[in-house]
């Protein structure tokens, strides 16, 4: 499965960048019909269609393809669960990956002139979302508890997944996403049909040089802390920000460097690397240390 794994991962990011599995959705198709959808040469689409085909993906039956139960939840755009727009970013940023070794070499031309290929903002949020849609948002609503609560900072919010569901737990909860324009009008876009979005507020504003606001009873910092040398700036802006029994809470990848766990946290540390070998990259251990040293009591 490894000596395949970038194989696999082509044809499926390919297969959703077409929109194979959005439009057979629940129907049956034939290879022209999907052609016709996707403005594909038929010939082509079906040696990517029997690939999918192999791979469990789709099922093939009288000439007709259909998703597999598994294609359904995870690869039909608007299905809750689904993660296309992750497998987009990742693909998308596959040749980042190249110049690893390099980096870890210390070959400076590579890792610090070699310019980073980012996806748009609008892929990177919705990719975040797919990520928080798949129990990330889930877990940090049944961990947490903000009874008596009223204003919640939520800074760089992202898609607002985490502001809602906080907001769906509890009735008296108002939120304040806190990101760039940039990221806020795609914000805006994925919390227009919730019925959460009259008790969220978008302020744009950068959580290292603005003041996240005067006695705020919550600050939510969902993937703001991974860089140490930043990392006492946002915690301190924080701590100057909420009342005196203020809550502060933190969510996001990192990585235990004793025990090398968890499995996405320590590959998320060489993600980081890859991103920018310069910057010395946040373990749960260090971060413990910096929000101690900044006041706060840690409490799980």
């Amino acid at each position: 499965d490894i000596m395949l794994a970038p194989w696999i991962t082509g044809v499926i990011t390919a297969a959703i960048r077409l929109k194979i599995f959005s439009f057979l959705s629940d129907r049956e198709l034939t290879v022209e019909e999907i052609a016709s959808k996707c403005k594909a040469i038929p010939n082509c689409l079906k040696t990517l269609l029997d690939a999918c085909t192999s791979l469990g993906i789709l099922e093939f039956e009288n000439d007709k393809y259909k998703n597999s139960h598994f294609s359904l939840v995870y690869f039909v755009e608007g299905q809750r669960l689904y993660v296309g727009d992750f497998l987009m970013l990742v693909n998308d940023e596959s040749l980042q990956w190249f110049k690893l070794p390099d980096i870890i070499r210390g070959n400076e031309k590579i890792s610090k002139d070699q310019p980073s290929v980012r996806s748009d903002y609008k892929t990177f949020i919705k990719a975040m979302n797919n990520i928080g849609n798949l129990g990330e948002a889930e877990a940090l609503k049944d961990m947490v508890d903000l009874s008596g609560c009223k204003r919640m900072i939520d800074v760089g919010g992202g898609s607002g997944i985490y502001s809602i569901a906080l907001c769906q737990k509890h009735p008296e909860l108002h939120s304040t996403i806190l990101d760039v324009k940039d990221t806020l009008t795609v914000t805006e876009e994925m919390i227009a049909n919730r019925q959460e979005k009259k008790r969220i507020d978008l302020l744009e504003g950068d959580f290292l040089k603005d003041s996240l606001g005067d006695n705020v009873d919550v600050i939510l910092l969902s993937d703001v802390i991974y860089e140490e040398s930043t990392a006492k700036i946002v915690l301190r802006n924080a701590w100057n920000s909420l009342t005196q029994n203020g809550l502060l809470i933190i969510r996001g990848y990192y990585a235990n460097p004793e025990k090398s766990r968890p499995l996405f946290g320590a590959l998320f540390a060489v993600k980081q690397l890859v991103d920018d070998a310069r910057k010395k990259t946040m373990t749960i251990s260090m971060l413990e240390k910096n929000v101690r040293e900044i006041g706060f009591e840690i409490t799980r």
